[in-house]
């Protein structure tokens, strides 16, 4: 029986299209669900969106055989700004805004505030350096 050894090149590589794969899929339906009528609730848009960002941070970083050891935004941003020089003051902003609604560890409801419509598109035009630039990274 023959055995194939995976390197860790190779691993990163897969994890990079795979999760970019993800991340476009999901910028796809957010793009539709904030410029046509939707289903989704905002709070379903807020979380699609950091779902969405996390996965072009870990596309991003895995072209650099790294991985994320945070998963908010400006964290997962400034992990990324060690290894990446072409991230933006722009997209930091647009990391900022993301976060500026989630808050962790709340006992009274779910840990963060519905941003609005308008807050919600800022957040997608604002992704879509990050998906850029993460699509340049990974398709090469």
């Amino acid at each position: 029986m023959e055995t194939q050894t995976i390197t860790a090149d190779q691993d990163f590589i897969i994890l990079a299209q795979e999760t970019l794969n993800e991340a476009n899929r999901f910028y796809s339906i957010i793009e539709k669900a904030l410029n046509g009528s939707s289903k989704f609730s905002d709070d379903l848009k807020y979380s699609m969106i950091l779902m969405t960002l996390e996965k072009y941070f870990v596309a991003l970083m895995a072209c650099y055989e790294e991985l994320p050891t945070h998963h908010v935004p400006l964290g997962l941003y400034r992990e990324a700004e060690a290894l990446e020089a072409e991230l933006t003051a722009s997209m930091k902003q647009t990391c900022i805004l993301v976060g500026k609604f989630e808050g962790i560890c709340s006992l009274e409801d779910f840990g963060y505030r519905t941003p609005s419509p308008a807050d919600l598109a800022a957040m997608l035009e604002g992704m879509a350096e990050i998906k850029s630039l993460t699509e340049r990274r990974v398709l090469g």
